[in-house]
């Protein structure tokens, strides 16, 4: 879990190379799928004969990993890193709220104050930077914010059909999470006309990168919350938060603010507490 969510906190740092290497964000998100994805194909062989027994589930557990993959990384490389990460991590109370629409999972009482806490903290993110209170949300919600919620929704939206697959073989369930990203990121970057005038080598290092970083932080990050209890592996998880941060303030000069920095302590701390509580 530490590994899988310090690499998920530098994560911002290939993306970015990437981009500004002439690789369009959305180009380079397919690549470096198309690198994770061919890893986790040989990894999950043994089970491709499971495919036809739930082909539903896996588009699914797809389609949601799909759509979160892509927005977070277009986040991390747009916007800053740690507004995107604590946005993101609104995910642990939609998990909450998507457990009990879609599995009738109960909700416990902590979930409502949770929840009022977690957008309390969403709004001061959103809103300091806004010049003037009365210009509202719409000046200081940047795309890149939007980015980071949808993100964290999508990834709430695949936790909840993984844990409804969870018996479904780990390897398969890691293919199923990144194998939509590539065509559907072409797709798009071929539709929105994303430019593509990158040097010869940036293709292969992108596709490299997805098989030695994507493909191993997915895996660590899974088998982790496949094998720890949930209360602990969600702390753990945290560190993704520290490690983009700092990281994004000492490399990139991204330093957040004091209401930024408020907001997100609430975030964190409903996150910690809807989880912490869960029976």
């Amino acid at each position: 879990m530490l590994a899988g969510s310090t690499l998920w906190g530098l994560f911002w740092l290939p993306l970015r190379w990437l981009e500004q290497a002439g690789v369009g964000g959305l180009w380079t998100l397919t690549f470096l799928y198309i690198g994770a994805t061919g890893t986790l194909s040989v990894l999950a062989r043994r089970h491709w004969h499971l495919l036809p027994a739930a082909p539903w589930r896996l588009l699914g557990i797809g389609l949601s990993a799909a759509v979160s993959g892509i927005t977070f990384g277009l986040g991390m490389i747009e916007g800053e890193v740690a507004r995107v990460l604590i946005l993101f991590y609104l995910s642990p109370v939609w998990a909450v709220l998507l457990g009990r629409v879609l599995l009738a999972e109960l909700i416990l009482p902590v979930t409502v104050p949770a929840l009022v806490l977690a957008l309390a903290g969403a709004g001061l993110m959103l809103l300091s930077d806004a010049p003037e209170a009365v210009e509202g949300l719409v000046p200081a919600f940047s795309p890149a914010d939007l980015l980071g919620l949808v993100a964290g929704l999508a990834f709430a939206l695949t936790n909840v059909q993984l844990r409804a697959g969870r018996g479904l073989p780990g390897a398969l369930r890691n293919l199923a999470t990144c194998a939509l990203v590539p065509p559907l990121a072409g797709a798009a970057a071929l539709v929105l006309g994303t430019p593509l005038a990158a040097p010869w080598w940036a293709a292969p290092a992108a596709i490299g990168i997805g098989v030695a970083w994507l493909s191993a932080m997915i895996s660590a990050t899974q088998l982790g919350i496949s094998r720890l209890p949930l209360q602990r592996s969600s702390v753990l998880l945290l560190l993704e938060l520290i490690v983009g941060g700092v990281s994004a303030a000492l490399l990139a000069g991204e330093a957040l603010s004091l209401a930024e920095l408020a907001g997100g302590a609430c975030i964190v701390l409903a996150g910690l507490a809807v989880v912490w509580l869960r029976r």
